[in-house]
């Protein structure tokens, strides 16, 4: 089992259909297989979020939806506590240095302290990790 550090946007996908690509299918079949996914503390809230709006802008149905964050609830994931109050101005700088937002960052520390590869479709995201030395699935 290979472990990974997986952003909201690496998990859209799986819910809605018209986002899904042979990344995204992998990614899928590996969580399923319950490969241990680590995400921040922001996680939860921010993948509610996510499923929310695809269903306020019509994209899912509320049926979809509920049945998505089931589906999640199956899959490993391990949730990291947030930042301590003395990693926050190491974090900002992060941010500031790849002008990503504070969120981003979160998923981006996690990887990188975990020496893990990160699934994310995030673009700037995705150049930060690779900037970082990380691997991104």
């Amino acid at each position: 089992m290979d472990a990974f550090v997986v952003d909201v946007s690496a998990c859209m996908p799986w819910c809605c259909e018209d986002e899904a690509t042979p990344a995204s299918e992998e990614l899928l079949r590996r969580a399923a297989t319950r490969d241990p996914l680590y995400v921040p503390s922001l996680w939860p809230w921010e993948m509610m979020n996510a499923v929310a709006v695809a269903v306020r802008r019509q994209r899912i149905k509320p049926e979809q939806a509920a049945s998505f964050l089931v589906l999640l609830s199956s899959f490993n994931f391990h949730i990291a506590a947030g930042p301590e109050i003395t990693d926050r101005p190491r974090l900002h700088l992060m941010a500031a240095r790849y002008q990503l937002t504070d969120y981003d960052t979160g998923y981006l520390d996690l990887a990188k302290r975990l020496a893990l590869p990160l699934a994310t479709l995030d673009d700037d995201l995705r150049k930060a990790a690779l900037a970082e030395g990380l691997i991104v699935v």
